[in-house]
């Protein structure tokens, strides 16, 4: 069996796939005015942040022969130096003349987009300082990475952000800088952001909630003003938020996403940004879980291209970590009512439930995947007619989502006249005027408890609406990923993304590899392909339920794998 351990031994070779497909985009023309730069492939652009990316990826690559004492691997990092200190000086030119950076598809003169790479390369001279070298191309590399620092302090400084993650990037960039350098004076920008205190609630999330993405940004970060500022509040949360985010993580590694605020809401990949942010807090203060955290994201992740500087960083810095054997979260029920989320892993399956978003419920089984469930009427449009949960209660384990149907003001009901003019440019304000024909506001809910049956492990459900109109057409959406193999009794396809369909009666299933969601059983009313106001589902496979009100559904999720349960599950 191959050795799949996160080790420095082990990582060191994406790295050297990584500069290698990056070196052909590297212009070698000296007239070009571009000489040194690298261009963006998907851009078609010199960008100064992928230069500075190819350099801290050769100063790795240096930096991991040096510690390894690899000589074969010394000579080829040195053979890369040439065309880093080409990149180097790209990645100079690119500063703007207060030492700030683009990023060129949104943020320019960019503060933050600038802190993330002298986070990156004050990295790079901290464990230079551990492995001095006898080259004269690394020298000189460290001096002009040094120069691109000193540089950018200043424009950092007074620069600003957008996002709440770009607070602790650029504090913790200045404070690398200013340890490295301590003739640079950052204390009264750092101390106007510490300031602000850590966006971190009492039950561990950060204000973005994007455990796909912004929280390593925010871990990473708040581990570096720790280390180098001090600041013992911030070791506090990252073990807060790191904790926290295990009992998000489904049984093959992705993580949950359904409450981020960022662009990672509804994905499904592998966080494995975190990883060296567990191993960084294992360093500082030693938790075995998170050993065992890293490690395990590390062997599920299908690629570790996008966080290969900060492993390394990580890895040379404390050294490859001791086997844990240490089990992570993968039995519980948890509850978190600030945040509106109920948790449910057992084993391969792994549950989530919300308030405040269309998005109700979410259910995976090993690698079958139930994106989410929807509920919709034709019903005054937009927030009128979903299901967004006002309410999520647990009690005795059942869980209970309520919508009172008002979100939207003035409806459900109709405007009356004002009898007199209203001039079009006071259309808007004379609704306060107008006196309203109110409709009764479409409540409803849904209950859930676990179950187990022959058809698996899951969710017993039961939808109903407490008022409303009669006779109002309604959906249950079930939002598959395509590449599954949907069966009922007598119907088994292969549906692709944007396909709609019916389960009229009885069971279906949706099968990937050896891992089956089971659904049911089904409702035809109605037959409305993309009911009006309804989300749409253009990259997923939708199984619709169509009922009319009033409504009281009984009926199930359940998740298998064919080698645990044999029995047909679509009758």
């Amino acid at each position: 069996m191959p050795d799949t351990a996160l080790t420095l031994t082990n990582v060191l070779p994406f790295l050297e796939r990584k500069l290698d497909d990056l070196a052909p985009w590297q212009v070698t023309d000296a007239g070009h005015p571009d000489h040194g730069a690298l261009i963006a492939p998907e851009y078609g652009m010199a960008w100064g942040q992928l230069a500075a990316g190819f350099v801290a990826g050769c100063a790795y690559h240096f930096l991991a022969a040096l510690a390894l004492g690899d000589a074969r691997r010394r000579v080829e990092a040195a053979r890369r130096l040439p065309a880093a200190l080409l990149a180097a000086d790209a990645m100079i030119r690119s500063q703007r003349p207060n030492g700030l950076l683009d990023l060129i598809t949104v943020n320019y003169d960019s503060s933050p987009d600038t802190g993330f790479t002298v986070q990156q390369l004050c990295a790079v001279l901290e464990l230079a300082r551990r492995w001095p070298a006898d080259d004269p191309d690394w020298a000189v590399l460290l001096a002009k990475i040094a120069q691109f620092i000193r540089r950018a302090v200043p424009g950092m400084m007074d620069g600003g952000f957008h996002t709440p993650n770009h607070r602790w990037v650029i504090a913790s960039a200045l404070s690398q800088a200013a340890r490295l350098f301590p003739d640079l004076d950052v204390r009264r920008t750092v101390d106007a952001y510490l300031a602000e205190g850590i966006d971190l609630d009492a039950e561990g999330f950060f204000i973005e909630r994007s455990v796909g993405v912004y929280d390593a940004v925010n871990d990473r970060s708040l581990l570096l003003i720790a280390e180098n500022y001090g600041w013992p509040a911030a070791l506090d949360a990252v073990a807060h938020n790191l904790t926290l985010d295990l009992y998000l993580l489904h049984a093959d590694g992705t993580a949950e996403t359904g409450l981020s605020r960022r662009q990672d809401y509804g994905t499904r990949e592998v966080p494995l940004g975190l990883a060296p942010c567990y191993l960084l807090a294992h360093g500082i203060r030693p938790d075995p879980v998170f050993v065992q955290a890293a490690q395990w994201l590390w062997r599920q992740a299908p690629s570790p291209a996008g966080h290969l500087e900060w492993l390394l960083y990580a890895l040379l810095k404390y050294g490859d970590p001791a086997p844990a054997q240490i089990g992570l979260p993968d039995d519980f029920a948890l509850h978190l009512p600030g945040n509106g989320i109920r948790r449910v892993r057992r084993g391969l399956l792994s549950a989530s439930f919300f308030r405040d978003a269309t998005r109700l419920l979410s259910f995976t089984f090993g690698a079958a995947e139930l994106t989410s469930v929807k509920i919709s009427a034709t019903y005054f449009g937009g927030e009128c007619g979903r299901f967004i949960a006002d309410r999520l209660e647990v009690e005795d384990g059942r869980i209970t989502l309520w919508s009172e149907g008002r979100r939207r003001p003035r409806r459900p009901g109709y405007e009356l006249p004002l009898g007199r003019p209203v001039p079009p440019e006071r259309w808007t304000a004379a609704f306060a005027e107008r006196a309203l024909r109110p409709l009764p506001p479409l409540t409803s809910l849904v209950e859930a408890e676990e179950a187990t049956d022959s058809r698996g492990h899951g969710f017993d459900l039961r939808f109903r609406t407490l008022d409303g109109l009669e006779r109002v057409a309604m959906q249950i959406a079930f939002d598959f990923p395509p590449g599954g193999i949907w069966e009922t009794a007598d119907t088994r396809t292969k549906p692709v993304a944007g396909q709609v369909l019916f389960l009229k009666q009885g069971y279906g299933t949706m099968r990937y590899g050896n891992d089956v969601i089971a659904i049911g059983p089904g409702a035809a009313a109605h037959s409305m392909w993309q009911m009006r106001e309804a989300e749409p589902a253009p990259n997923h496979v939708r199984v619709l339920l169509t009922f009319l009100t009033p409504v009281d559904w009984r009926g199930m999720i359940r998740g298998r794998n064919l080698a645990d349960y044999r029995l047909p599950v679509y009758n």
